[in-house]
């Protein structure tokens, strides 16, 4: 007889009767001792490799002394524990309950056990081996349900489970390659889940978990390649989380997840070559992010409207990210490094997604710096915000143009060509108006559109005009857009550096007063008013081959003659000048000292005259530029941080 094959014992009759029939295994003669007794059944003290009556239970009897056995042989409310068995046929507890805890260990389960609904105080599975996994969908426990030390073939089903305890699975082999290893979506357990140093070859999944106390996964390892390693989306963990020293094969992710804690990822390998090493987009956690330290991250990293406490972090870490998101992600305080060499680096490579700049990431960091002080290093990232963003626009607007000229040169392509261009062009952008509209002009038999032919060329035609227009369009949009870029960033940063104005003020004024006080001294200045240049005194100075510097002698109080006395000079009280005042006379508009309007440089005494009257007018124009971007940054026209 089989015993894996009998019917299910509900009485203790058929107990008796097994017994009779000299049908009981010595193994079941002790099972049944120690139910009696509320004692563990020490059938051995470790795995059994084989099936043998000295460790063999049957699953029919197992059933019976769990459920409580019967009237005519209670079980003790200390439950069955059993010590070294193996366990014959499927052990079938669904829809019951259990009285007491079931507790086995160095078990060996050859079918999976079916629980799914079981309710009991506990269930323990430590150091045993189930080759087909176990199915204890929404069983219910009322203490801790704990699988340490096993060795698990298949699935673990824990669908909707709900444990008032706490779950542990640490030192645990779990492995079903390709499929799920671990499945504990909906659960709902009241204290910690517990996973230290397990490793699990298969999906391991708390997809809508909610875990009262802690996650604990510090030196597990998870490996589903190309793949969800570690699904926690949606999860709901009320204390931290630890992947401290953890190894990942496949996606980490914890996509819509609330931690009420910590999430500590330092030391861990996360390794996903083909998608995301960690997949956290709208993460949320409250308390920190510890993302130091990492041994290698292989993979993206996605943060994307992800909201953290305290952010622990260094550069070392994110450098090893392969692809990394960071438009939406939010950090109230930060803990790593503030080094803007190194807060550029790490922005520069999360701003950027899909070919797109987004500029969140570097308002964000510039708020938080802002606010603890560090102004400078705000203005800093906010300048290189606004030298990434006007890159990023000029790049889009080239990608724009390349694109254009694509459907440009197809059109002009030979009609052998043509049809496989197209539909190239088609692949890349399916919905593009363009594409359809260059199919329709350029068909495979131009016969079936019963279009004159000189139409259907000027048609053709309009359309390469108005790409090789665009282009010409773009490519003036982008000078114009670079020129004012450079102009606007030299000039006050963007606006967040409105003290470089006066920078740029300062120095045309000292090229101004440099070129200025060499003309005066080289006597290459001379009075604009007409009524001097035409005057007698002026003009005996201006021609006078002897006197090097009229335009000095003229201001001068005295003139001394080569042969006599001093004499008052007629210009004596003119204008005087001065090279500073008549610099800043011409750089700032906003200003008149009386400089500009007396002494204009001659271009024809001599050289230092000819450079200050070129050198002028681009003083005077960049004067007026600098001076308006300076005052529209100071007062708030253009936006400061």
């Amino acid at each position: 007889m089989n015993y894996e094959d009998l019917h299910p014992i509900t009485t203790w009759a058929q107990v008796v009767q097994l017994r009779e029939d000299d049908l009981l295994t010595p193994a079941e003669r002790l099972l049944l001792g120690a139910a009696q007794s509320g004692t563990t059944a020490q059938i051995g003290r470790a795995v059994p490799n084989l099936k043998a009556p000295t460790v063999l239970i049957r699953a029919a009897l197992l059933r019976y002394l769990i459920l409580g056995g019967c009237k005519d042989f209670p079980t003790q409310p200390s439950g069955v524990t059993v010590n070294g068995a193996w366990i014959g046929g499927t052990l079938d507890l669904s829809y019951t309950t259990a009285r007491g805890p079931v507790d086995f260990f160095n078990c060996a389960f050859p079918n999976q056990p079916q629980m799914q609904q079981l309710q009991t105080d506990g269930l323990t599975l430590v150091k045993c081996n189930l080759k087909d996994g176990i199915d204890a969908a929404r069983i219910q426990i009322k203490g801790n349900l704990t699988l340490n030390g096993s060795r698990i073939d298949g699935k673990v089903s824990l669908s909707g489970s709900v444990i008032n305890g706490h779950l542990s699975c640490t030192h645990a082999r779990l492995r079903n390659e390709g499929a799920s290893a671990f499945k504990a979506q909906g659960m709902k357990v009241a204290s910690s889940v517990l996973f230290g140093e397990t490793t699990a070859n298969g999906l391991v999944s708390f997809l809508g978990a909610q875990i009262g106390g802690q996650l604990v996964a510090t030196r597990a390892a998870f490996h589903n390649p190309e793949n969800h390693a570690l699904n926690c989306q949606s999860t709901q963990v009320r204390g931290d989380v630890f992947l401290r020293e953890a190894t990942t094969d496949g996606e980490v992710s914890f996509m819509g997840a609330e931690i009420n804690g910590v999430l500590d990822c330092g030391h861990a390998t996360l390794r996903n070559p083909t998608g995301s090493a960690l997949n956290a987009q709208r993460l949320m956690v409250r308390e920190g992010f510890i993302w130091r330290r990492l041994n290698n991250v292989t993979g993206a990293v996605d943060l994307t409207s992800a909201h953290v406490g305290d952010l622990w972090d260094d550069p070392e870490s994110w450098a090893q990210c392969g692809r990394l998101y960071l438009s939406g992600f939010i950090y109230d305080v930060l803990h790593g490094s503030i080094k803007v060499v190194d807060r550029l680096a790490w922005l520069k490579k999360g701003a950027v997604s899909q070919r797109e700049f987004y500029p969140q990431p570097y308002e964000q960091l510039a708020k938080l710096l802002r606010d603890t002080g560090h102004r400078s290093d705000a203005r800093t990232i906010m300048v290189a915000k606004e030298q990434e963003q006007r890159k990023a626009s000029r790049a889009r607007w080239r990608r724009e143009a390349q694109w254009r000229g694509a459907l440009l040169d197809a059109s002009r392509s030979p009609a052998e060509a043509r049809a496989q261009a197209i539909a190239s062009l088609a692949t890349r952008r399916p919905n593009d108006p363009n594409v359809a509209r260059l199919a329709m002009l350029h068909p495979v038999d131009e016969t079936t559109l019963n279009v004159a032919p000189l139409t259907l060329d000027y048609a053709q035609q309009q359309f390469r005009g108005e790409q090789r227009w665009h282009n010409i369009r773009v490519f003036w949009r982008n000078l114009g857009s670079l020129i004012a870029d450079r102009v606007f960033g030299v000039v006050v940063g963007y606006g967040h550096r409105p003290e470089r104005s006066f920078y740029m003020l300062l120095t045309l004024v000292l090229v101004g007063w440099f070129l200025a006080d060499k003309s005066w001294e080289a006597g290459d200045f001379a009075p604009t008013a007409g009524p001097v240049l035409m005057s007698d005194s002026w003009q005996a100075l201006a021609t006078d081959p002897q006197i090097a510097n009229p335009a000095q002698v003229w201001s001068d109080k005295y003139m001394r003659p080569p042969d006599g006395m001093p004499v008052l000079t007629a210009g004596r009280d003119y204008e005087t000048f001065h090279a500073v005042a008549y610099a800043v006379d011409l750089v700032v508009p906003l200003v008149s000292l009386g400089q500009e309007a007396a002494w204009a440089p001659s271009t024809t005494r001599g050289p230092w005259g000819q450079w200050l009257w070129w050198v002028r007018w681009w003083l005077i124009v960049l004067g007026w530029i600098v001076t308006a971007i300076g005052a529209a940054a100071v007062t708030g026209v253009i936006r400061r941080d």
